[in-house]
């Protein structure tokens, strides 16, 4: 902490940073606890008044303590840190010293190939110049995005290293090693705030997403909270959904394991059956690859609770039980995974009826990365089948929130009619699964939602014809596999009985 704090110009650090750079792989919560602790022993090791702290920044205080940062060898040699974002930070400032002398080193390696992605310094319009509003925004944001491990995300203070320099955006890339930049602004007026940020392809600079917050100056903390919410969980899609056109373009034959399952989500999240089954064959080319890789393990898992609950498959014991194995197998291997965690959770919900289960998944993953939209998705459906309809129209809304044009919107969309339906607001959630068949287009399997809905409604000729247009995506379906392949909630019983008189009401 000391060797960190005497490289910043100003010999200060925002306290989120250093616990995300000392600690980050704990939980936010535990990485800050782990700083206030070694705070109280560092100040009693220290002269008096040489360590200072609020409840934003620490700081040393300048000719209360000395120290030497030149030597013989590499800077910090044979220190040892146990957390990937010290770690990124020793290597940027190792390569920093190096290139005064020496040609630049090639880009660190990163695991899994995954993408880097790097959050620059933002512009703040309307400030003093020591005001570092700007600045805990930008790390709250870094701090939020780190929790999502679908990519890399480069040290802050590789990126705030650059800070000033009349760089262009390629020339930032490849001094970071960043396959995307995030940048922004911070304008203030009066008590209101706007912060716009911009996703952009290092590689030819072309903008991916930009968005603009408004929100206003309340407390500090909570607004800088909010902004990195809604920031983390509207970028993650976005860069998720270039990776995957990247990827697009790869022959099949040159695609990784980590490029297969990316090529697979779009058919994955189309929900009909046909592009389900392309996406189990793209996920078995991956585990062909790496058979131990847990997301393609995982997505597989979803893949065949897709199989069960949409009634495509034609085996319902076969497909829930390879559902059900996969899940068991995976678990071990997820770890701090929480899209797969996700999945998971899933899995275990649509063919394991295990809703238990199911919540403690997606719980472990939003303990994760709270941002993940996905994980609210199923915390969602979770609760509607737990009968809590009320609790799943909540975490609908924060996965619409953090995700708002997400490929999944058409399933929020779902949930919060199955919510509706519940409460008996039967109009609203007709409304609701039509617009959600609008926006998941030849997603005919709602059309079972809309039956019940429209019969529950009394407007019973409109759900006959539902009903009809059901049936005709389901030829071979039988009455019997179709009880075994539902998720056997229980607490809408007259709902699940209902949907089962589908078959002689596509007759009338």
């Amino acid at each position: 902490m000391l060797a960190f704090l005497a490289l910043q110009p100003d010999l200060r650090a925002e306290r989120g940073r250093l616990a995300d750079l000392l600690w980050s792989d704990r939980p936010e919560e535990q990485a800050r606890a782990s700083l206030r602790q070694e705070l109280s022993v560092m100040r009693r090791d220290l002269p008096e008044g040489a360590l200072m702290a609020d409840r934003q920044f620490v700081w040393l205080q300048s000719g209360k303590i000395g120290a030497d940062m030149t030597g013989d060898g590499p800077f910090l040699d044979g220190f040892d840190l146990a957390s990937e974002g010290f770690e990124d930070w020793l290597r940027a400032t190792r390569a920093a010293a190096e290139a005064a002398s020496e040609p630049p080193s090639p880009a660190p390696e990163f695991k899994q190939n995954l993408p880097r992605l790097a959050i620059l310094a933002f512009d703040e319009l309307g400030a003093a110049d020591a005001d570092m509003f700007a600045d805990g925004v930008v790390s709250e944001i870094t701090g939020a995005l780190s929790r999502v491990t679908e990519f890399h995300v480069i040290a802050r203070q590789s990126a705030f290293a650059l800070r000033g320099q009349p760089l262009d955006i390629q020339t930032i890339g490849e001094r970071l090693g960043a396959d995307y930049l995030v940048e922004g602004s911070v304008r203030r007026s009066g008590d209101r705030v706007r912060i716009a940020v911009e996703l952009v392809s290092a590689g030819d600079g072309r903008a991916l997403w930009a968005e603009r917050f408004d929100d206003r100056m309340d407390d500090l903390f909570d607004l800088q909270d909010r902004i990195a919410a809604q920031v983390a969980g509207q970028i993650a899609p976005n860069l998720r959904a270039a990776e995957i056109a990247r990827a697009s373009q790869r022959p099949a034959a040159d695609r990784t394991a980590y490029e297969l399952v990316l090529t697979a989500l779009p058919h994955f999240w189309a929900h009909r059956r046909e592009e389900n089954a392309r996406a189990i064959e793209l996920l078995d080319t991956a585990l062909a690859h790496a058979p131990d890789y847990a997301p393609a393990l995982a997505y597989k898992a979803w893949c065949y609770g897709h199989q069960c609950c949409y009634l495509w498959s034609r085996d319902a014991v076969t497909d829930r039980q390879i559902a059900v194995d996969l899940v068991r197998r995976t678990a071990p291997l997820v770890r701090d995974d929480p899209g797969s965690l996700v999945a998971l959770s899933a899995a275990s919900a649509l063919a394991g009826d295990d809703f238990p289960q199911a919540d403690l998944f997606a719980d472990r993953a939003l303990a994760l990365d709270p941002n993940n939209a996905w994980g609210w998705l199923r915390k969602g459906w979770n609760a509607i089948y737990s009968g809590n309809p009320d609790e799943a129209l909540v975490f609908f809304d924060r996965a619409e929130m953090l995700s708002p044009l997400d490929p999944f919107h058409f399933n929020v969309l779902f949930g919060r009619a199955a919510s509706l339906r519940k409460q008996g607001r039967y109009d609203e959630a007709i409304e609701l699964i039509q617009r959600g068949m609008r926006a998941g287009s030849g997603v005919v399997w709602a059309y079972r939602m809309l039956f019940s809905a429209l019969w529950m409604a009394g407007r019973k000729e409109e759900a006959l014809e539902a009903a009809r247009k059901w049936r005709e995506s389901n030829p071979d379906l039988t009455p019997d596999l179709m009880r075994a392949l539902l998720p056997k909630w229980t607490h809408e019983p007259e709902h699940v009985e209902l949907m089962m008189t589908m078959f002689e009401a596509a007759e009338r």
